[in-house]
C-alpha cells in the first residue's frame, strides 16, 4: 500500500456547502465518476486528470480502507501528460534544415511537427504525477500536499467537477477561525498582530536591504532595527 508523503509543503483550502459523508457509498461513487482515465495510447498531446486511490493507481476502485486516514479522508489524484519530446522535434528539424541547406519556414516547421506527432506520439508514454490530499469533512477543510500553482488549480477544478463545490485557499488567520475555538480564544485571535523580529547587524537581509538603498548596513543597536515577520 502507498504511503502519504511526510515532507514538503502543503496548501490548505476550504469549501462552503454540503459534501457527501466520506463514509457513505455516495462519496466513493462521486470519485468514481471523475476517476482517472489513461491516455497511454493517445495519438495527440493531452493531459489527463482524475481521482485514484492509494490502493489502486489506475482509478478503477475506491475501497473504503484506501480512503481512511484516521480523522481525515485520504484523497489522491493523478495527472498524466503526454507530449512530443522537444529534443526529438529539434533533432528532426535540424536534420531537415541541414538537408535543404536553409532555414525552414513556419509552414514547414509545422508540417514536420505534425508528421512526428502522428508517427512518434502513439509510442511515447505520458509523464505521471500522483498528489495526495487530506480531507477533514467536519472542518470543511482539505489539505493538499502540494504548493505548485498548476497542481492547486488542477485539484480545485477536479474537486468542483466532483462535488460542485468551489475551493477557497486559506491563510493562518482564516485557518484559526475555522478550528472551533471558543469565544474567548477567538477574541484573542482577532487581536493578534504581526511579530517584529530584530535584525542582526551584518545579517544577509540587512546587507541586501542596505545594498538596495545604496547605503551600508546599520551599525547601531540591532534591537532597534526590526522588520516585519
Amino acid at each position: 500500500m502507498a504511503n502519504i508523503r511526510r515532507s514538503g509543503g502543503a496548501t490548505a483550502m476550504f469549501w462552503q456547502g454540503k459534501l457527501p459523508d466520506p463514509r457513505d457509498p455516495q462519496f466513493a461513487t462521486a470519485l468514481q465518476k471523475q476517476r482517472f482515465r489513461t491516455i497511454e495510447d493517445a495519438a495527440s498531446e493531452e493531459t489527463a486528470v482524475g481521482w485514484i486511490s492509494a490502493g489502486d493507481p489506475t482509478g478503477a476502485s475506491f475501497d473504503h480502507e484506501d480512503l481512511e486516514a484516521g480523522t481525515a479522508t485520504w484523497l489522491r489524484f493523478r495527472v498524466d501528460k503526454k507530449q512530443l519530446p522537444r529534443k526529438w522535434l529539434a533533432i528532426h528539424r535540424d536534420a531537415a534544415e541541414k538537408a535543404r541547406g536553409k532555414k525552414l519556414s513556419a509552414r514547414e516547421r509545422r508540417e514536420i511537427k505534425d508528421d512526428l506527432t502522428s508517427k512518434l506520439l502513439p509510442r511515447v508514454l505520458p509523464t505521471v504525477q500522483m498528489v495526495d490530499a487530506l480531507l477533514f469533512a467536519d472542518r470543511r477543510t482539505v489539505l493538499l500536499l502540494h504548493t505548485g500553482k498548476g497542481m492547486i488549480e488542477a485539484f480545485g477544478r477536479l474537486f468542483f467537477q466532483t462535488f460542485a463545490l468551489p475551493l477557497e485557499r486559506t491563510d493562518p488567520l482564516a485557518t484559526g477561525r475555522r478550528t472551533g475555538l471558543d469565544r474567548s480564544w477567538q477574541d484573542r485571535l482577532e487581536r493578534v498582530e504581526p511579530v517584529r523580529w530584530p535584525r542582526r547587524e551584518g545579517s544577509r537581509s540587512a546587507r541586501t536591504l542596505a545594498g538596495r538603498a545604496g547605503t551600508r548596513a546599520p551599525t547601531s543597536d540591532p534591537e532597534a532595527e526590526a522588520v516585519d515577520a
